[in-house]
């Protein structure tokens, strides 16, 4: 048995699988969650962690990966839920695709949290965490985007909810970040747009996130709060 890992939801690539890399590199163990099979999935489970395939928008395979759980992990130092879909509105053509949203960033984050809270006040550590990664443009709208960030801002939604029902042992909170790193192939204009759009316009990269973490993950006290990362200047995506 597993005890006092970090499950980290959709870690099979880009922020997901760099926290679960900072995480194995300080010899801690972690369990993770992906959807699809990556080169990046292999080298994680080649490292030690533990990966459970879970389409989260499949209510059966999250409730056999929440069953399973337990099996194999006796306690829990951390929960982050890093799953995310991003959809604009112009790709939402059914009900069923504004239903995917919704499971991803608030059905599964729920179930996840009610699952876990045995495990995690099962932990040596005498306070432990759940994180949730939302989106700093759900402070503002953006009209391209509603559903997304309508999804987005119910993760955050529950995270004050759950930061009041798991006190004061379970601390839970938000990271919300804007510009973390390009996709490549985007193109130099892109890019530049994107940066103008930031007060401080860098590129901040991963380890912005991984700090963001870790701030929280030390904080004694921090509860119910939402960690803003690049403060945003204009309304465009």
């Amino acid at each position: 048995m597993i005890s006092d890992a970090i499950l980290i939801t959709g870690a099979g690539q880009r922020i997901g699988e760099y926290l679960a890399q900072q995480f194995l590199a300080q010899h801690q163990p972690v369990v993770f969650t992906y959807r699809t099979e990556r080169p990046a999935v292999d080298a994680l489970k080649a490292q030690g962690a533990l990966g459970f395939q879970v389409d989260f928008t499949q209510q059966e395979q999250l409730t056999q990966f929440l069953q399973a759980l337990p099996q194999e992990v006796s306690s829990l130092r951390a929960v982050i839920h890093n799953a995310s879909l991003w959809l604009p509105d112009s790709k939402i053509k059914t009900a069923d695709m504004l239903a995917d949203l919704m499971a991803v960033h608030v059905t599964a984050p729920y179930q996840i949290n009610q699952a876990c809270e045995p495990l995690l006040r099962k932990s040596q550590t005498a306070v432990t965490d759940i994180i949730a990664l939302s989106d700093a443009k759900v402070a503002k709208g953006h009209p391209d985007y509603a559903g997304y960030l309508a999804s987005k801002a119910g993760l955050e939604s529950l995270t004050l909810s759950f930061a009041k029902a798991f006190a004061p042992n379970i601390k839970v909170n938000t990271i919300a970040p804007g510009l973390v790193i390009f996709n490549e192939g985007d193109s130099d204009a892109y890019k530049q747009a994107r940066l103008a759009e930031s007060a401080i316009p860098v590129e901040p990269g991963m380890d912005s996130i991984w700090q963001a973490v870790q701030f929280l993950m030390n904080s004694p006290n921090a509860t119910g709060s939402t960690v803003s990362l690049g403060q945003l200047q204009h309304e465009t995506f």
